[in-house]
């Protein structure tokens, strides 16, 4: 792209009007970014809204503000391109659907994309100078290193608490537990006490193992070694300790990461590079404060990559000490304790380094002290499998769980370019490690080194591949490759140093696109986008892109055979290597020529490749690639949240009232894909997730619409609707308080068979003033005298009443079923002495209660209002497994609660 927007010398006078005309351009840009923009009925005229509000407004004078800025300090202004496609969505008329991907979040990288861009071409020093400044200036570049790593994983471990501990995180914990407890592995009383409830506020009833031990007793399907290394961690600081000392470990190991990339290039900036592509992918991020195997599993294995560095140093130096090949021993020991897949690394590593020893001094001395600490642990490890489950084979936990050859294709296939789990897939600039790798491979100075890495990473991959489960059950992306991560530091920054400034830039370009992946994973819904679920499509995709269907444009692999997966990836693999050849033939021209307009003309290109390749796949499957309901509920949620917005319709302009917006919309969701938890009739014919306070009238479709139909908000077994529907169905309205996790709609196999189709319309929706809470409700029940909306976890609903949760406070929005001044409520203490206070808006109750007393409260709702928000607070509790040994109640409850007429 011609670096046109480059200052030149012009007239004052022009040279004024251009900076203040682009000035405009990029706050006029600034703002329809802000903007959101849906179909008001599929494929049909388009519905905007754009912010009034005083942020919105400071965003817009701050985009104008830095063009002038940039301009006067005589950068190139070319980046400003990129703009283009924030305005793709706008445009009136037919457009392809994959213009629309640019609405939504995704704006957000154009801008960043644009702000890299001018900053590359800003500088007018060389970049290997910059670094030289920059490793001047910290002294130290490891221990920054570690710094930086540090700050950046706690930050996402504190955002992301909300998700965490989950999948089998608290299995873990709980056999740390039995050890500093009962000083054994042996963890059934553990769950049976609900020792977990400390750390994990969910049911852990039912112990993860498939056998029983030699002596009847059950021992954890996982491995013993990483409860045993957070064990002092536990005792000192409960589940935040450990969580402190997995982010130490993990940024000690993205130190060492930097040193050894730096140890093999020499190279400042490719250090630096080969740091921050393994540092900040989502698998790195994620899984250094998860109580997972896999992130410590990658230090020690990178301990071993260290190890064939210092031999070939020591086979240079001469060096004869023992010492640190005694240490290099221990950490590889440790491998196959943390897991068992790990042993495979273990001696892959041994293998090699014994090898590597075999040219040193002091050889033999060196060999003994290295596998001194292997030998007696695998000594023990066998003897750890004999002595529990009277079997030496390390598979006999898993009970002998089969695999084949034929998962390896398409589970390396998933491991790497799979939406939801895959690598590449959140993190692309981590391609540059597996370029890097064939460098090295046909590159005489590291192609040993390189050779040995794929040594270790081949066969551990066709090891993790072997299995159906190559993905890593509940956690985030990539967990199965996440041990091979640290050391490919080291390729990444040999693909720095051999590439030329066009993959450089794809490169750099990558990098952004990586740490903005793993930035919307951290900082959106407390991490949860990052858990998906093996049967749907990513839960980011819809989030980044509500206005198309990004979900299907990607390579899936659950979608169907192994060929469609491969199809896929061959697409979006046709489609990036014709992008990066038109950037090399661009290479030397003019289009290319500063840094502003090679930066400009890569992001420009890739971004026309990420459109062609999602049409493409999008033919394949037969879908438009619109994606109406996730706009059309994104949109709703504007109007609910914010109170001055100025909405418009495409493509007449046509102004509209905010309010006005919600009864134009009509949301028709596709069936849900979701598997059901209790058998097929518990799985959802429809749903829609975030729905705000409002109030909605449900027509389901069909020629013969029957059976019987439930409706509520949460994947449980209450329904806030539920009857027979007829030939003539009456339309379900219902009236939501309070914003609600989900609208969710299940029936019976009748139901199944005939409705067809659902269309959910918006009747009305409650103005920002109005609301009751920010928050959501995540589970509701109807009862006899009115519905009871949850706000939080910290009640337990039950048919006929609900409990709210001992030394808790809960908040609980009440809806009457009647036209009512107040909602009448009884509460009743459990058996233990208690004391309780509600409070709705200005009304407050201070009870002090007995044993088993109970009382009758009028909850009095607010003028204009049919419901009230009640925040009950409760000092005490009973778990019902202390009072009646019969019980496996293990609850702690303090005041049960229910509506009365």
């Amino acid at each position: 792209m011609p670096d046109i927007l480059t200052p030149i010398r012009l007239p004052v006078s022009v040279s004024s009007l251009a900076t203040s005309s682009l000035a405009l351009i990029a706050a006029a840009s600034a703002w329809v970014s802000q903007g959101t923009i849906a179909a008001s009925v599929a494929g049909g005229p388009r519905v905007a809204a754009l912010p009034l509000s005083v942020p919105s407004i400071l965003i817009v004078a701050a985009a104008a503000a830095s063009v002038v800025a940039v301009r006067r300090a005589g950068a190139s202004l070319a980046p400003l391109w990129l703009l283009t496609l924030v305005w793709l969505p706008w445009l009136p008329g037919p457009m392809p659907p994959a213009w629309l991907m640019w609405s939504g979040p995704l704006t957000v990288l154009v801008w960043i994309g644009i702000v890299v861009a001018v900053l590359a071409g800003a500088g007018g020093v060389a970049t290997r100078a910059r670094w030289r400044a920059w490793d001047a200036m910290v002294r130290r570049p490891p221990l920054a290193a570690f710094v930086l790593a540090f700050g950046v994983y706690a930050v996402a471990a504190w955002q992301v608490s909300p998700s965490i501990p989950g999948g089998d995180e608290p299995h873990y914990l709980i056999i740390t537990q039995s050890l500093l407890t009962d000083g054994d592995i042996r963890i059934e009383n553990n769950h049976r006490a609900g020792d977990y409830r400390a750390y994990f506020a969910g049911d852990l009833s039912k112990p993860d193992y498939r056998k029983r031990g030699r002596n009847g007793e059950i021992y954890s399907i996982h491995a013993p070694g990483l409860p045993v290394l957070i064990a002092p961690a536990f005792a000192l600081g409960g589940y935040r300790g450990v969580v402190l000392f997995l982010l130490i470990v993990a940024a000690a190991g993205s130190a060492l990461a930097w040193h050894l990339a730096w140890l093999v290039t020499r190279r400042i900036d490719a250090g630096w590079f080969g740091w921050a592509a393994v540092t900040f992918s989502t698998s790195s991020v994620f899984h250094s404060f998860t109580v997972y195997p896999d992130g410590p599993g990658g230090v020690l294995v990178l301990t071993g990559v260290w190890a064939l560095l210092r031999a070939e140093q020591d086979a240079g130096s001469g060096d004869e000490r023992t010492a640190p090949w005694l240490a290099h021993g221990a950490a590889l020991a440790l491998l196959p304790w943390v897991h068992t897949r790990f042993a495979l690394i273990a001696g892959s590593l041994g293998a090699l380094l014994l090898l590597r020893l075999g040219t040193n001094r002091n050889a033999a001395g060196k060999a003994v002290a290295f596998l001194a600490v292997p030998a007696v642990s695998a000594l023990c490890w066998v003897g750890f499998f004999v002595g529990v489950y009277g079997s030496p084979d390390p598979s006999v936990p898993y009970a002998n769980e089969e695999g084949s050859a034929s998962f390896i294709p398409g589970g390396l296939a998933g491991l790497f370019f799979d939406q939801r789990f895959g690598l590449l897939a959140y993190a692309p600039v981590l391609l540059c490690c597996f370029v890097g790798l064939w460098q090295m491979v046909w590159r005489r100075p590291s192609r040993r080194l390189g050779a040995e890495l794929l040594f270790v990473l081949v066969p551990y991959l066709l090891a993790v591949t072997h299995f159906a489960m190559w993905w890593g059950g509940t956690s985030a992306p990539a967990r199965f490759f996440v041990p091979m991560l640290p050391m490919l530091a080291i390729p990444a920054a040999v693909t720095w140093t051999a590439s030329g400034r066009t993959t450089r830039a794809a490169a750099l370009g990558a990098l952004v696109l990586t740490i903005f992946a793993a930035a919307a994973l951290v900082l959106v819904d407390g991490g949860r986008l990052a858990y998906n679920v093996r049967q749907g499509y990513a839960l980011w995709l819809e989030w980044l892109s509500p206005s198309t269907d990004l979900g299907r444009g990607l390579p899936a692999w659950w979608r169907g055979s192994d060929a469609i997966l491969y199809r896929d990836i061959g697409v979006w693999g046709v489609a990036f290597a014709a992008a990066w050849g038109i950037m090399r033939a661009l290479e030397g021209t003019r289009w290319t020529a500063t840094r502003a307009a090679l930066a400009t003309a890569t992001a420009a290109v890739y971004a026309v490749a990420a459109m062609a390749s999602v049409t493409v796949l999008w033919r394949f499957v037969g879908v438009r690639g619109s994606s109406d309901t996730p706009s059309q509920l994104s949109l709703l949620r504007r109007v609910a949240s914010e109170p001055r917005l100025l909405a418009f319709e495409l493509p007449g302009l046509h102004r509209l009232a905010a309010l006005d917006v919600p009864g134009m919309l009509s949301i028709e969701p596709a069936p849900s894909t979701t598997l059901g938890g209790a058998g097929p009739n518990d799985r959802p014919l429809f749903q829609i997730a975030g729905v705000p306070a409002g109030r909605y009238r449900l027509d389901p479709e069909g020629p013969n619409v029957s059976g019987w139909l439930m409706v509520g908000i949460g994947r449980d077994q209450f329904s806030l609707q539920s009857g027979p529907l007829s030939r003539a169905p009456v339309p379900i309205l219902m009236d939501f308080p309070v914003d609600v996790r989900a609208i969710v709609v299940r029936g019976d196999e009748q139901a199944r068979r005939s409705i067809q189709s659902l269309r959910i319309t918006p009747l009305s929706i409650v103005p920002p003033g109005a609301r009751f809470a920010a928050g959501p409700a995540r589970q509701a029940v109807r009862y006899s005298g009115g519905t009871a909306y949850f706000l939080d976890d910290r009640s337990f609903a039950e048919p006929e009443a609900f409990w709210v949760g001992g030394g808790r406070t809960s908040s609980v929005v009440l809806q009457p079923e009647t036209d009512v001044r107040a909602v009448a409520v009884i509460v009743r203490n459990g058996p233990v002495q208690n004391h309780a206070m509600l409070a709705a808006g200005a009304w407050t109750a201070d009870l002090t209660l007995a044993p088993g007393e109970e009382r009758r409260l009028d909850v009095p709702l607010e003028a204009g209002r049919r419901a009230a928000l009640v925040t009950i607070a409760v000092s005490g509790g009973f778990r019902p497994s202390e009072i009646d040994p019969s019980s496996r109640d293990t609850r702690f409850l303090g005041l049960w609660v229910r509506i009365v007429n």
